[in-house]
């Protein structure tokens, strides 16, 4: 309940949430389930799993925010069982129920289930291949069971690829390669059935990459090149940051159980296998490592990248707890109650630190819902303590772990109380609610701007002006569905019709001040939407702010 009921809480925010909308309710509308598209331009930056899997979504329940991020939640959801699962099977006893309760109260972890992005999806086919590997090479029943694991663990690398591209298959090798030098366990490499392995990983994921490259011959230099080697080897992206960058995203993405990672993984080095034997804990400190190295080297950078790592932390975390018996419940208690502290006297503050209007009006919105969340996680460290110092072991873990699953939905929930800056979800719902001003088959241009969250809001596509962007490469394909200028634009604009056009409050006063016919429709915030018939503003100010001119349009029309 407190995993999936929150998902249709929050309008989805820009740019992520709603491109990855956006991309599959055209896929759906269009009929083309190969060749992806936003806002009609080609889009070849992933692979279409996740598209595949939102559209059915919409198919099945209709185009909501929920169902957009039905993918993200259904996939974490059963990744943190497929660790109950996998944990119990390889033990110590316990250690799978642990190892999902943990997982799923990780504050980076839920946070990366109830976000519409490709991260979870990519991370939980990565878990199911690693708990596969696991099953099939830490005293399998025979071989048989060896070699179904193994099949499953290269389809979950197929279906890995398909979700966010090559990583789905250069993680998990070099993950093994590093494992094989330094256990020296090369008879590894001979029990991965690679014959049945490789066939099954091509009849998997090939189909879609030869048929969209039939289609799209510019599609693997852009896929390939462009979007794996350029990205990851330069800041092309402006993506970099410092090599540092994942180390307090992963501090935190952890809570509440941050604090009893560090022994955790200290024993599970030192207390590791003779060589050559499968050694299941230096495995998962392995993939840890490798993963977090990797995208720390990258000079494309971003925090859901580091979520792969967290089920190998949270499985080795659990099976060292379930060995010894006991976690560091104190030490983290500790942890959860400062910070829970910290957050309840730093929120009442929050609206009073920014220096501009525009966040101090955010965060005055805000911070109610982050003061509760402090107070929730303070709560639960209380109790926690409590339930620890009368030897109540698992009510102190599952203090923990409501605890790290409320305060992380309420922060998250609480941005409902700010999403109209980050979504465009209230003001597509003023253009398609009862007086349906705005139809799907209208003519909409955006100037200098994209916002696919309003594309998704309002379902249609719009005429972008002036605007490239990660639309780049598809404008570049097809440049007729684009207006490089504005003075083209004004052209086209004053030869409609009907139609519409979504601007910047600044750029309308600036297309007003030139004379250009517009009829104000709706201003709100950071948008301005105008429509080319009806009567155009007379005597707008030629200086002066935006609110001064749009209190001028309102005294002249009736309100609605």
């Amino acid at each position: 309940m407190l995993w999936f009921g929150t998902l249709n809480y929050r309008g989805l925010f820009i740019p992520d949430e709603g491109r990855y909308a956006e991309i599959p309710r055209e896929m759906l509308a269009s009929g083309d389930w190969v060749t992806p598209r936003l806002d009609g331009l080609k889009y070849f930056e992933k692979p279409p799993l996740q598209y595949w899997a939102t559209a059915a979504s919409f198919a099945l329940f209709g185009e909501h925010d929920w169902s957009a991020r039905l993918w993200p939640a259904l996939t974490g959801f059963l990744a943190a069982l497929l660790l109950v699962f996998a944990g119990n099977r390889l033990g110590p006893p316990g250690a799978g129920w642990l190892a999902g309760t943990l997982l799923a109260s990780s504050w980076g972890y839920l946070l990366a289930g109830q976000f519409l992005t490709l991260d979870m999806g990519v991370s939980a086919f990565l878990t199911l291949a690693l708990c596969a590997v696991l099953l099939a090479q830490d005293r399998p029943r025979n071989e048989t069971a060896r070699r179904n694991w193994m099949l499953v663990a290269w389809a979950a690398m197929a279906l890995a690829v398909l979700s966010k591209g090559l990583i789905g298959l250069v993680l998990p090798g070099l993950v093994l390669a590093i494992y094989v030098f330094i256990q020296r366990d090369r008879r590894l490499l001979r029990r991965l059935h690679w014959a049945p392995g490789l066939a099954v990983f091509v009849a998997i994921a090939a189909p879609w990459f030869v048929l969209v490259q039939r289609r799209n011959p510019e599609f693997f230099h852009f896929f390939f090149i462009h979007e794996h080697f350029e990205r990851f080897a330069t800041a092309e992206a402006h993506r970099a940051g410092p090599w540092w960058y994942f180390v307090p995203i992963l501090v935190l993405g952890m809570m509440p159980w941050t604090a009893a990672l560090p022994g955790a993984l200290r024993r599970a080095w030192g207390a590791g296998r003779d060589k050559g034997e499968f050694d299941t804990d230096r495995l998962l400190l392995i993939w840890a490592a490798v993963i977090f190295v990797f995208f720390s080297v990258s000079h494309s950078k971003l925090p859901g990248y580091i979520i792969p790592v967290m089920p190998a932390l949270a499985l080795l975390l659990a099976r060292d707890a379930a060995r010894r018996a006991r976690l560091p419940v104190k030490a983290m208690s500790v942890a959860a109650l400062v910070l829970g502290a910290t957050l309840v006297i730093v929120a009442p503050r929050l609206p009073s630190l920014p220096r501009t209007p525009e966040p101090a009006a955010l965060m005055s919105a805000y911070w109610h819902w982050l003061l509760a969340a402090g107070a929730l996680l303070a709560a639960g460290a209380v109790l926690a303590w409590r339930a620890h110092a009368t030897r109540a072991a698992a009510l102190a873990v599952l203090a923990l772990a409501f605890a790290g699953l409320g305060t992380a939905l309420t922060a998250l929930d609480g941005l409902h109380r700010i999403d109209d800056y980050y979504s465009a979800q209230a003001f597509a719902e003023r253009l398609v609610g009862k007086d349906r001003r705005l139809a799907p088959q209208d003519r909409v241009y955006s100037l200098r701007q994209f916002d696919s969250s309003l594309s998704f809001y309002l379902g249609s596509q719009m005429t972008l002006v002036g605007y490239r962007g990660e639309l780049a490469p598809g404008i570049t394909a097809d440049p007729h569905r684009y207006i490089a200028s504005l003075p083209e634009f004004s052209q086209r604009w004053v030869a409609e019709k009907e139609a519409y056009a979504i601007m910047s409050p600044e750029l309308f006063h600036a297309l007003a001040d030139q004379g250009l016919p517009m009829h104000l429709v709706l201003a709100e915030g950071r948008r301005v939407l105008v429509s080319r018939s009806g009567t155009p503003p007379e005597n707008l100010p030629k200086t002066g702010s935006f609110l001064l001119a749009l209190a001028h349009h309102a005294a002249r029309r009736p309100r609605n």
